[in-house]
């Protein structure tokens, strides 16, 4: 039972296989494939780049044919003879098929099992189709005919041919172009519900509170907060689709610390309107190609054209730099405004300019912390 069971598990192995049972004159295989060449390559300008998407999937399947027929001699013959024609997006995939030299390799090779198992899709036009299926049976070439029939999946449409621009922008994966079908497959492109998190209750807020309405006022609060994580957005995958890892305690209190700031917020609308402050770079003349604020909007950094980083303070307090060297020995480390001490009052300004880049600076960006600027 224990090996009935495991041929079950695995039926496609012998089932893929044997479909190469149906082989005709091994010395024969490299005139077909040579005649379909010549047929592809003198046929009008608009059906060959379709044409032409023929030539890899038949080359494998003929040379795993002659490889599972135990014909090596004329396997490597026509490896060796034909893989130079293919495009070079394919040329990975073929040093694999390089390595299944015998019969036996075949078995546990990966590679020619996915390509085996799913069909090879091409999509072309219905004239191009009725081209290659005429001259098929015209010249009675039943092998390329049956491999076409048994191994790929012509998606035929109507319409003008694509060129090999079209065909290029899509080709090269291992099972060829994606069928039509499968973008009717739902996408999932919604967001996963948050995770949800209890949000206790804030005594010391409540204390001020009469008893009665203690629990009364807060309980609203926290429905508000959990209403938004409890619907589940119809566009995302499921919950057990991806497995997130667990939230950590100082991910939590993060966030319900964001929670209750949120309940706090002063709600906005025409009797409540925002305050704003509004900079205005005067004489900038387009070279200005970047701009940054930090979080607590007491600096400003502009990138130029120039090659330039200007960071403006817009508070009273001014930018200055650090003292020289032999004035930083003489403070003393251990005195409580250190960090006062060791800035040069003679260099303060509003303005300070950063130079470094060779070229226009795109993008400017403080640290939230406003230790740092990055600058590209």
């Amino acid at each position: 039972t224990v090996g009935s069971v495991a041929v079950e598990d695995q039926p496609d192995v012998s089932a893929v296989l044997s479909a190469y049972n149906q082989q005709g004159d091994p010395t024969m295989y490299e005139e077909y494939y040579s005649g379909l060449k010549h047929f592809i390559e003198c046929s009008l300008d608009c059906h060959r780049a379709e044409l032409s998407q023929l030539f890899y999937p038949l080359f494998v399947h003929m040379y795993l044919e002659l490889v599972y027929n135990q014909h090596e001699n004329e396997a490597k013959s026509f490896f060796e003879k034909f893989h130079g024609d293919q495009e070079c997006y394919y040329q990975d995939d073929l040093r694999v098929l390089s390595s299944l030299t015998k019969k036996e390799h075949m078995k546990g090779n990966e590679t020619m099992l996915d390509f085996r198992t799913s069909k090879f899709v091409l999509r072309i036009s219905r004239d191009s189709y009725q081209l290659l299926k005429r001259h098929l049976q015209e010249k009675q070439n039943n092998q390329i005919w049956n491999i076409v029939q048994e191994h790929l999946y012509i998606d035929i449409f109507d319409g003008m041919p694509r060129s090999k621009q079209q065909i290029d922008a899509m080709v090269g994966s291992l099972a060829g172009e994606a069928k039509r079908e499968a973008n009717k497959s739902k996408v999932f492109f919604g967001l996963l519900k948050e995770p949800e998190i209890e949000v206790p209750l804030d005594d010391e807020d409540e204390e001020g509170e009469n008893e009665e309405g203690k629990p009364k006022k807060k309980k609203p609060k926290k429905d508000s907060i959990g209403s938004k994580s409890k619907k589940q957005d119809p566009n995302a995958p499921p919950q057990n689709r991806i497995p997130l890892p667990e939230l950590k305690d100082s991910d939590k209190l993060d966030k319900i610390m964001n929670m209750k700031e949120t309940t706090k917020r002063v709600r906005l609308g025409p009797d409540c309107l925002p305050s704003i402050c509004f900079y205005t770079f005067l004489n900038a003349y387009q070279g200005l190609t970047a701009v940054d604020v930090t979080d607590d909007s007491s600096l400003i950094a502009g990138g130029f054209a120039d090659s330039t980083v200007r960071v403006w303070s817009v508070t009273p307090k001014k930018l200055r730099s650090v003292k020289q060297a032999a004035d930083l020995s003489l403070i003393d480390k251990e005195s409580d405004d250190v960090l006062e001490r060791i800035m040069d009052e003679k260099t303060a300004s509003e303005l300070k300019i950063l130079y470094g880049h060779s070229g226009p600076v795109y993008g400017a960006s403080f640290s939230p912390d406003r230790n740092y600027l990055l600058s590209s």
